[in-house]
């Protein structure tokens, strides 16, 4: 379910290189960034960006289960 050709995709990975270089020199970023730290909600995009591997773990099974629950997905395609 997560395969996807490495061919069409090589293009993002060069402009995400030429960009990276573009905006931080050797020295840093080379612009300003608000500091928007005291905004609501931000420490829960925080809480979730630390934590992203486990959330990524944890959803997979459950997401599963509920396809089975619902019907959507044969158990016994599965096994």
């Amino acid at each position: 379910m997560d395969y996807f050709p490495l061919i069409p995709w090589f293009s993002g990975v060069l402009l995400g290189m030429f960009l990276g270089n573009w905006f931080y020199s050797a020295d840093g970023r080379r612009f300003l960034l608000p500091d928007w730290s005291n905004l609501p909600g931000v420490g829960f995009l925080q809480l979730l960006g630390r934590h992203t591997l486990l959330i990524y773990l944890i959803h997979q099974p459950i997401l599963i289960a509920l396809l089975i629950l619902t019907g959507v997905v044969d158990i016994g395609a599965l096994l």
